[in-house]
């Protein structure tokens, strides 16, 4: 019975193997991710407003995002549109809050260091356009002030993760990445993502 479980146990582990280094397909592919990102603001000019000068680390909210790329051995480039839930800060006394959202359209590359194996760590960078707004409102003595600013700024990102590969089209993604969306209201903003995906190969 042993020797059986044995043998068993060995030709399982064969056929993964086998299965592991059989070769990924090429080509062009679309993706889907969902996860989870934490936005920042980080003072960058003492001279400028309350609400800028503040160091703001927002609650996390949820994210998604839809890619197409071409997939070329160890290598993918990409271009991905991301949404994020907005954040909604509000004071405990309920008399002052801040709205912040933030899209992005991006062009990613990746590098994947084990491409034909069921398992592949991967590292990525990206380059392109956020679009950010924040609205912030303030009460005092009867009166409400709001402040609505918008920014479209340069951005780019950098990240790290795990590919695990169904079969040779579809893949299933996880990973982090960190994002530098530049200013608003003389503040800095960046974000942590960590995301889940489903990437399909044609």
């Amino acid at each position: 019975m042993q020797k059986k479980i044995l043998t068993f146990a060995s030709a399982l582990l064969l056929s993964t193997v086998i299965a592991g280094t059989a070769s990924a397909r090429d080509g062009w592919y679309a993706a889907v991710r969902g996860g989870v990102t934490n936005s920042n603001m980080n003072s960058v000019d003492e001279s400028s407003t309350t609400t800028a000068k503040a160091d703001i680390d927002f609650d996390n909210v949820w994210m998604m995002s839809g890619a197409v790329g071409y997939r070329y051995s160890y290598f993918r480039a990409e271009l991905e549109y991301s949404y994020r839930e907005d954040h909604d800060e509000t004071s405990a006394t309920g008399l002052s809050g801040t709205e912040f959202g933030a899209k992005n359209l991006m062009l990613n590359g990746y590098f994947d260091f084990l491409p034909n194996y069921v398992i592949s760590p991967y590292v990525s960078a990206g380059i392109g356009w956020a679009q950010l707004s924040l609205d912030t409102f303030s009460k005092a003595g009867g009166a409400t002030t709001t402040n609505s600013v918008d920014s479209d700024n340069f951005t780019w990102s950098i990240g790290a993760g795990m590919t695990v590969r169904i079969n040779k089209c579809l893949n299933i993604d996880a990973g982090y990445r960190y994002l530098d969306m530049g200013d608003i209201e003389n503040a800095n903003v960046n974000a942590h993502e960590v995301y889940f995906g489903l990437r399909y190969t044609f």
